[in-house]
């Protein structure tokens, strides 16, 4: 839980396209104030041949989930795997490493449909995943180098990591470079939590980071009181901000400040 920003792109290009591409797009990066930048890793080069640092890990990169809906109006996910990825990752200190590559993908999968048990009344009861009938779902990608992924740039904000500008740094430092590989040719898509990707205006940002911050010790408080004795056992960053009790307190404030402004919306009506 936290302030995020989430992206994805996609491509029609070669594997040797995606290595140049991939070169640039990094080229790019260190151009800008991340604390640190990755090599770049390949993983299942379709013709044998590594040009970048091997990737093997039984972990692998580059998938996709898409969303497929069933014949009975139903939704589940399927997982798409990639068949070629080069990526490289940035960081800022107390963010999430943002992951940036191109992965390549089968144009068709064979994928097994969740079993569904229902009540009585027909809503449903439980769903044992994978363990229907296979079908062929195609996965629009062919041809198509892309990538998706999301950064948690919040916690780059406390100040024991250099506070506000930290974070500044951290997500403004993302946004840029996203910006810079749309302005390759590629059609990058942005949500961000903050919406700083469409109003690019700093000081609303800083005050979406301060609400987040006091919701979120809020929320980590909450379920902190509920749990009494093991609390401790908590783990979030947001309690190892110095002012985490301050925040807490501020959130009850910001939230009602939240209520206010939805009742007055939704009595203004649609517009």
């Amino acid at each position: 839980m936290g302030l995020t920003v989430y992206y994805d792109w996609k491509t029609k290009i070669d594997p040797a396209s995606a290595r140049r591409m991939i070169t640039r797009f990094r080229t790019i990066a260190q151009k800008l104030p991340f604390d640190k930048v990755s090599e770049i890793y390949e993983q299942d080069p379709p013709d044998g041949k590594w040009m970048f640092r091997r990737y093997d890990y039984s972990f692998r990169q580059g998938g996709l989930c898409r969303s497929r809906a069933r014949g009975d109006g139903e939704e589940e996910t399927v997982h798409v795997p990639a068949l070629h990825a080069l990526f490289f990752s940035v960081n800022v200190k107390g963010a999430e490493t943002a992951s940036i590559g191109l992965a390549s993908h089968p144009p068709v999968v064979l994928h097994y449909e969740d079993m569904i048990e229902r009540n009585k009344d027909g809503s449903e009861s439980g769903r044992r995943l994978g363990q229907g009938d296979p079908i062929e779902f195609p996965t629009r990608r062919r041809g198509y180098y892309s990538w998706h992924s999301f950064c948690k740039t919040q916690y780059a904000a406390n100040p024991k990591l250099g506070g506000e500008a930290n974070f500044l740094r951290a997500h403004i430092s993302l946004l840029e470079l996203l910006d810079q590989i749309e302005a390759t040719g590629v059609n990058v898509r942005i949500r961000d939590d903050s919406r700083y990707a469409k109003h690019r205006d700093v000081d609303r940002l800083l005050r979406c980071l301060r609400d987040w911050n006091a919701i979120v010790a809020r929320f980590v408080g909450s379920i902190g009181d509920a749990l009494g004795d093991d609390s401790g056992t908590l783990i979030a960053p947001i309690k190892d901000r110095p002012d985490f009790e301050h925040l807490e307190a501020k959130g009850i404030s910001v939230l009602k400040r939240m209520a206010a402004r939805q009742r007055r919306r939704k009595k203004k009506g649609p517009p």
